[in-house]
């Protein structure tokens, strides 16, 4: 694996001559020539998985020019093997040449790390057109070499001016938000270690999905508070927080500044400010919606980031099960009976507004009443507690859903309204209009 080696140079000087006709004997020459020390089995394995590649779409990159690739799961470190082919070999459907194939063979996690460098040397300008020029292996393999001495040496400049300039204002900020949190989303040791020195003194959260990293955590905990290890790519930046927060690493109302690095490179590329949850919440997710033209959409996006925070938080542990109807009181009012006594009805309109926040902890409190929050579409609750009375034959639901999803559908079917409602088993949030549902929320959403 390539380990702390992200800084490494990629072995492009392997490299052979076939005189071969088609592509699967040429393949399976060079796997044979470059893997000599390794069993039958091994080089079987290679094999397949690089045809496997070929059937499900070509790996032509250029004029002349092929980069198939075998990944698979043993733990073998990236190869990258050239041949160059002087008659060329057909290599899609259509029967186009290629006279140079560079082979990429690597384990599952150093795949697109590898994959990446190769594909920035193969895009300098006129490495392509040097490649399907060259007459012989000696000259690819110094056209790729030069190439790569070039890239290096030109991101070696640049990583260190923008890493520098990220890392003073990241410093800043941290001084100027005295409370804020420090989350570094990266997994290179070389980044990690140089950051974890420059911001010596605060509290920092690592976030890795790496075992080169992870596997180190003894070593690192002594410069981090906390390293939580995901699954999957660290650029997910919100799907990550939106799991801290849901595991209450972090806390409704914390401030988090994030570090984070290209996800192969040792550089840092960004820096970006959150407020939890409310920057979590995917706000253009909901102005896409093509919602009812009698439905406010900026009240229903504030309905369902409020049913997300009531959802993770729930009421003594367990998932507020509640429903949300947003839209004019006058489409609904002949669906709705109270089961209790309104608990908004002697309240002033900006006592009762969904947009302010200070009323969240209301909401919460009275969503161990059963029934529905009717609210209009300026934002003000018109009632807590609502029964909604649907025709029942009007409705259908997914298996699995019961009594209170079958209300706040059935009152999209009968009026042009949208209802959002929180499973109590689940957390789920779902959002319903003209009869269906329309998106879906998992609690940490």
């Amino acid at each position: 694996m390539l380990h702390s080696g992200e800084h490494k140079m990629i072995d492009l000087s392997r490299a052979m001559e076939s005189t071969l006709k088609d592509k699967e004997s040429l393949l399976e020459e060079m796997i044979q020539n470059f893997f000599k020390d390794k069993t039958e089995d091994f080089r079987t394995l290679i094999l397949n998985e690089c045809l496997k590649r070929e059937t499900e779409a070509s790996t032509m990159v250029g004029s002349g020019i092929a980069f198939p690739h075998s990944v698979i799961k043993e733990n073998v470190a990236p190869q990258v093997l050239c041949c160059y082919s002087p008659e060329g070999i057909p290599w899609n459907t259509a029967g186009d040449r290629v006279n140079i194939i560079i082979l990429l063979v690597s384990n599952e996690e150093d795949h697109l790390p590898t994959l990446s460098k190769l594909a920035s040397i193969l895009q300098i300008p006129g490495v392509q057109d040097k490649l399907t020029k060259a007459e012989h292996t000696e000259e690819i393999t110094q056209i790729l070499l030069a190439a790569q001495t070039q890239k290096e040496k030109t991101q070696s400049k640049e990583k260190e001016i923008i890493t520098n300039a990220l890392l003073q204002e990241t410093k800043r900020l941290a001084s100027e938000i005295e409370e804020a949190k420090i989350i570094l989303f990266s997994n290179s040791l070389i980044q990690i270690m140089s950051i974890a020195e420059m911001l010596k003194g605060r509290d920092i959260i690592l976030v890795s999905s790496k075992s080169r990293v992870l596997d180190r955590t003894n070593m690192l905990r002594s410069s981090f508070i906390r390293i939580h290890p995901v699954q999957g790519f660290i650029k997910d930046q919100k799907e990550i927080l939106k799991q801290l927060w849901s595991e209450k690493i972090l806390e409704s109302g914390d401030v988090v500044i994030t570090l984070s690095g290209f996800e192969f490179e040792s550089m840092a590329h960004s820096i970006s400010i959150f407020s939890i949850p409310e920057d979590l919440y995917d706000e253009a997710r909901v102005l896409n919606y093509r919602i009812p033209h009698d439905v406010n959409l900026e009240i229903l996006s504030r309905v369902i980031a409020l049913a997300s925070e009531l959802s993770r938080q729930g009421r003594e542990g367990k998932p507020a099960g509640t429903i949300f109807v947003v839209g004019e009181n006058e489409h609904i009012k002949d669906y709705c009976k109270q089961l209790i006594i309104n608990p908004f009805g002697g309240l002033q309109e900006h006592e009762r507004s969904i947009l302010d926040p200070g009323l969240s902890e209301t909401i919460k409190e009275f969503s161990k009443i059963d029934g529905a929050y009717i609210i209009g579409n300026s934002g003000y609750i018109h009632s807590g507690g609502t029964y909604l009375s649907v025709p029942p034959h009007h409705i259908k639901l997914q298996p699995g859903l019961g009594a209170r999803h079958a209300a706040a559908l059935g009152i999209t079917l009968v009026a042009p309204v949208a209802s959002v409602v929180i499973s109590e088993s689940t957390g789920h949030i779902r959002v319903f209009w003209d009869g269906v549902e329309q998106d879906i929320f998992s609690p940490a959403e």
